[in-house]
């Protein structure tokens, strides 16, 4: 194993003293190199060092010099895949060894939350456990965490959890990509050679992130953030002292446009205040009901009674979480203030301020982002007394908006959705390493201008394999199913964003798709379900890459015709027969509790297929009678005597249940081209 000095060395990224070779944690002990390819080998050291690199299964010494910046890069011959361990010496003189070092095929992973939640994440961990323990048998699957970063400019040098590679154990599965981890287990069980995956995402972040600036630059909108980045401080420090000061000074000219407060004094908190002319509001609730999308400071008021018998007496004001700041008042004084918009708020109200008979409540909320107000549980909305009495506060207010906010300054800091970043941090590093493909599961960031997706995809698809300098496979994981079921059709963006997904195979060679229509969950953007989406991932390699024979994708919309009244659908990839599948014990999940007892839910479980509908001219879209036909769906509609067009599973979260003999879901589809609801946002 290499000594602890050299581990140090790579950490730290410095030269270290007794050996001036500096390494990638790309190239670590229990590292899996590509086999049968000429695999790039680099690093740093002094500069005019001769480099060796031996590996111990060929006689072959391969040699060069490290140039004038210190940096040197070779290319080592690798035999076929297999289970013999081996070593690597690279020396200048003074030789690290890199031990337990297998040849297979070496894939990249990344993408934003649902490929980097990981096996033990709170709710996955139940149905991913007994693969967890068992992990350690899967010990030629090996993991290369790449550690979350992020860059202003392109960096030739990143950080790793644990340091680098790792043998698949409960310790290193834990907290790895649940999706990647089941892709790499199929093909290690198919292939029979170690699998090396190395894992590169990061929850909630947008495509443009992803993408390094040459491909920015072919999308106009882009080039302001574009130069917004190139002008930061590549120092972390720097960027969070730079967001601190200008965070500050906007506060302070928002504080002064406040007319609630005059010198520091909250006149709107006074008891006496007239808030005759303030809107009602019913709490607890987000003031974004009100002023849809409009962040800035509200001020909420209400009057209670308070019982003789407290008066004297300390007492507790329950409000709840407030998101993002609050400063609450009990008769014009201040009481609290808390600034985490998850943390529910609890003051004390002193014994000197409670006064018997009529009393204001007041709060200053400030809300800088996003949806903001007092929004969680009605019960923790209270004044209780010293006797345990309470006064519910879960009804009616009274709300002002004083200021709207534009143009809040945002953390650079560690802000990953910025263009290029973590492209500049997180996956240019990686490159030469030879790899065999990547896997990709990202945008739900992405789909409010899935329009613009179609482009985008393609673009970070051709942009990464430019980065490699070969035309490596790119599958993509298609959108799950999420949000509640909706009564009508209706155009949805997520719908869109499966579309541009679907269009990118057919845009570009070697992509493909896993369609997941089935796999979501109505009320969370993470379904735990993984293990099939690695699965599927694995068989599109399997089938594409290696030879395999397997079924790997469910039933495509190959064309329609309308045959009177009806639109006849046909399919290619429907194996033994199309054929429908309810979700079963899944469906609750599927669809949400709310959404059991809906007839086109309740129709869908009791084996009517689901999810077609069809519209006329007038581009007015009804749900659809469907029946199976062959290699065919016969779709029709009382309202639609003359159907024009048809569309299956086009919602965020869509009653479905087409799928083909191996239980594979049919894509989403329609057969029109009409402008969607995310045309021209960019």
């Amino acid at each position: 194993m290499k000594k602890a000095l050299v581990a140090a060395a790579i950490l730290c990224g410095v030269l270290n003293a007794r050996a001036g070779i500096r390494l990638s944690p790309l190239f670590t002990d229990n590292a899996v190199l590509q086999q049968n390819c000429q695999a790039p080998v680099w690093g740093e050291a002094t500069p005019g060092a001769d480099i060796r690199v031996e590996p111990s299964w060929t006689k072959r010494i391969y040699r060069t010099k490290a140039g004038s910046d210190g940096k040197w890069m070779l290319r080592i011959d690798t035999p076929k895949g297999s289970f013999r361990k081996h070593s690597i010496s690279i020396s200048d003189g003074t030789p690290v060894i890199l031990d337990n070092v297998l040849i297979g095929e070496v894939w990249l992973a990344s993408g934003q939350s649902n490929m980097q939640m990981p096996m033990e994440s709170w709710r996955a961990k139940r149905v991913n456990q007994a693969d967890i323990n068992n992990s350690a048998q899967w010990a030629n699957l090996r993991l290369l965490q790449v550690s979350r970063a992020t860059g202003m400019s392109e960096r030739d040098w990143f950080e790793a959890d644990f340091e680098g590679w790792q043998e698949s154990s409960p310790e290193t599965v834990r907290n790895f990509s649940a999706a990647a981890w089941y892709f790499g287990r199929k093909l290690l069980q198919e292939l029979k050679v170690p699998i090396g995956i190395i894992h590169s995402s990061w929850g909630g972040t947008i495509i443009e992130a992803w993408m390094s600036e040459k491909a920015i630059r072919q999308f106009p909108e882009d080039i302001p953030m574009l130069q917004q980045v190139k002008s930061l401080s590549e120092s972390e420090t720097q960027r969070q002292l730079t967001y601190e000061q200008e965070i500050k000074a906007f506060y302070e000219r928002m504080t002064l446009k406040d007319k609630g407060l005059q010198n520091g004094f909250a006149v709107w908190a006074q008891a006496g205040f007239d808030d005759s002319e303030w809107k009602r509001i019913m709490l607890p609730r987000m003031v974004q009901e009100l002023w849809p999308g409009i962040n800035g400071i509200y001020w909420f008021r209400k009057e209670i009674d308070i019982p003789a018998s407290w008066a004297g007496k300390s007492i507790t004001l329950s409000l709840g979480p407030i998101d993002d700041f609050d400063e609450t008042y009990w008769n014009g004084q201040q009481v609290g203030s808390g600034s985490v918009w998850n943390k529910s708020r609890e003051y004390t109200v002193p014994a000197n301020m409670v006064k018997s008979g009529k009393t204001v409540i007041c709060i200053r909320n400030t809300d800088d982002h996003g949806n903001g107000g007092l929004y969680g549980d009605a019960e923790l909305m209270y004044v209780k007394g010293p006797d345990g009495r309470k006064i519910r506060l879960d009804n009616e207010w009274k709300t002002t908006l004083s200021v709207s906010f534009e143009n809040v300054p945002k953390s650079t800091a560690r802000e990953p959705n910025l263009v290029t970043v973590l492209y500049n941090a997180m996956l240019r590093p990686l490159a030469p390493y030879a790899i065999k493909g990547a896997i990709w599961y990202q945008g739900e960031s992405n789909a409010g201008k899935a329009w613009r997706y179609r482009d985008m995809m393609p673009t970070l698809i051709a942009d990464w394999r430019s980065l490699w300098g070969y035309d490596f496979p790119f599958y993509i994981t298609q959108l799950a199913g999420y949000t509640a079921v909706k009564d009508d059709p209706a155009d949805d963006t997520w719908a869109e964003l499966r579309e541009a997904q679907t269009m990118t195979t057919r845009t570009l060679k070697k992509v493909g798709q896993a369609c997941i229509i089935d796999l979501g969950e109505a009320d969370d953007i993470h379904p735990i379900r993984k293990q099939e989406v690695g699965e599927r991932l694995a068989k599109l390699a399997l089938t594409n890459d290696y030879g395999e024979k397997y079924i790997c994708n469910g039933p495509e919309f190959e064309s329609c015709i309308i045959d009177g009244g009806s639109i006849r659908v046909r399919f290619s990839n429907v194996a033994g027969g199309l054929k429908v599948i309810p979700s079963g014990h899944f469906a609750e999940a599927r669809y949400g509790s709310a959404a059991m007892e809906k007839p086109l839910v309740q129709k869908a479980e009791k084996g009517e297929l689901a999810g077609f509908q069809i519209a006329g001219a007038d581009h007015v879209w009804h749900w659809a009678h469907a029946r199976i036909s062959g290699s065919e769906v016969v779709v029709s509609c009382p309202e639609v005597t003359s159907p024009v067009a048809v569309r299956y599973a086009w919602s965020a979260n869509p009653v479905c249940n087409l799928f083909n003999s191996e239980g594979l879901p049919a894509w989403p589809f329609r057969s029109d081209d009409w402008p969607g609801i995310t045309y021209g946002k960019y």
